[in-house]
């Protein structure tokens, strides 16, 4: 009986233990399989992140690119060419009639956004010439908002001319995202009243000139503009249709910049102006030699040498030849 009860408990013993054998090999077996279906599983999950960043990524045939370059230089251009041309050569204007001179240096009427203009963007109704001026956004101007009810009619009021051109065809480059990189140089012009200089006949009429760098990434979608992202501040005077019309740092800013002297026959006459002196205007040069240099005033060197005394005309009281001769090729 003892025997039989030693036999029985053998049998047991390895039983359980076989027992416990199998259900460890199941257990790891289970775990195993568990992590290779997670590890699938992120595997999977992965590349599929993977294929749909991908897919983000437009793959544009070389017939597209040229397209969205295109498209994204009229975009540019419509932009940025606007008012007063800048690029007109201000010699053509040398002892010209002051009212022709003046005339060609007015802001134009009627300045509106480019109808084709290729984009989708959504334009903000506080941006462009159309949209309510200045003073009939501040409240300590709203008297004059009758008289100025829109950002064009309130700048023609403030300052004479203004206007900007790309000084040479921007270029285009396709990025790798499908985006567009416009770079170039933007070149722009301010006419303010103010000027008294005269020596003569001829009165100093002394507009400046700034270039400015272009560096914008566009997004382009179904051929239209869909989104810019600009490099730097946008001076809304080099971008006028997508920005709001506002006095500050325009002469400051454009002053920075180049001036040139013009002699013109005649009296400058501003009429249509009537300045709040809200708007900082140019300072205007006293005499050849003031402004330290900034002026450019090469386009009277034959008036200077001369004396000025053609056709019987004195030389102007405040004329000093030997001062002014000394001076006048200085430059900033």
């Amino acid at each position: 009986m003892s025997h039989n009860k030693k036999t029985i408990t053998i049998i047991t013993a390895v039983v359980l233990v076989l027992a416990l054998v199998i259900g460890w090999c199941a257990w790891r077996k289970h775990v195993t399989s568990t992590k290779e279906t997670q590890a699938s599983a992120n595997t999977s999950s992965s590349s599929s992140t993977n294929k749909a960043k991908k897919k983000k990524t437009p793959v544009l045939s070389d017939k597209q690119k040229e397209q969205n370059k295109t498209i994204a230089l009229q975009m540019e251009k419509d932009m940025r060419n606007w008012g007063v041309d800048s690029l007109a050569d201000p010699h053509q204007w040398v002892k010209q009639p002051a009212d022709q001179v003046l005339a060609a240096l007015r802001t134009p009427d009627n300045i509106e956004t480019p109808a084709d203009m290729p984009t989708s963007m959504k334009i903000n109704q506080g941006w462009g010439s159309s949209a309510p001026s200045y003073v009939c956004n501040t409240s300590d101007y709203q008297s004059l908002c009758d008289t100025m009810p829109t950002s064009q009619a309130w700048w023609k009021n403030e300052v004479w001319g203004t206007g900007a051109r790309w000084v040479k065809d921007p270029t285009a480059t396709v990025l790798e995202s499908g985006k567009v990189r416009v770079k170039g140089k933007v070149r722009s012009i301010l006419v303010t009243s103010g000027d008294t200089y005269s020596m003569g006949g001829y009165n100093a009429l002394t507009p400046a000139w700034r270039d400015y760098q272009i560096d914008d990434i566009l997004t382009i979608k179904n051929g239209k503009v869909s989104d810019i992202e600009y490099a730097g501040n946008q001076n809304w005077w080099i971008n006028p249709f997508l920005t709001a019309w506002t006095p500050d740092r325009v002469a400051d800013s454009i002053g920075e910049g180049n001036r040139i002297a013009i002699p013109v026959s005649g009296a400058l006459n501003w009429n249509g102006m009537n300045p709040t002196g809200i708007t900082r205007v140019l300072n205007a040069p006293t005499s050849m030699g003031g402004m330290d240099g900034k002026v450019d005033w090469s386009m009277w060197d034959d008036l200077i040498q001369a004396g000025n005394t053609a056709n019987g005309q004195q030389q102007a009281p405040d004329l000093d030849p030997a001062k002014d001769a000394a001076t006048i090729h200085d430059r900033e």
